[in-house]
């Protein structure tokens, strides 16, 4: 099961994504699936207004790292879309670490 979560606790999970693209894109809605194998986020782009998806996963040592992303998205609801279907595909691949 995805849920939409808040920011505070997307933080709390401590994700892997760069802060240096804080200046490049505004992030809007994050997600996680139940167990907190896989995470994500929404964000829209700064310069282009477009709009990118953010999956990760826990490698070995239990920390989050990008495992699919995608920009130039034309709406924010085709980004969630895409990362839902993301995060299904990946559950559905069985693994519990994302190397």
């Amino acid at each position: 099961m995805i849920q939409a979560i808040p920011r505070t606790m997307f933080e709390q999970l401590h994700p892997g994504r760069a802060r240096s693209s804080a200046w490049l894109q505004e992030e809007v809605e994050w997600f996680a699936e139940r167990s907190r194998l896989l995470i994500g986020y929404i964000a829209r782009s700064m310069q282009s207004h477009d709009w990118t998806f953010v999956v990760e996963g826990r490698d070995q040592r239990g920390e989050f790292h990008a495992v699919e992303s995608r920009d130039h998205i034309g709406a924010q609801d085709d980004a969630r879309a895409l990362l839902e279907d993301s995060i299904r595909r990946w559950m559905a691949t069985g693994l519990k670490v994302f190397p």
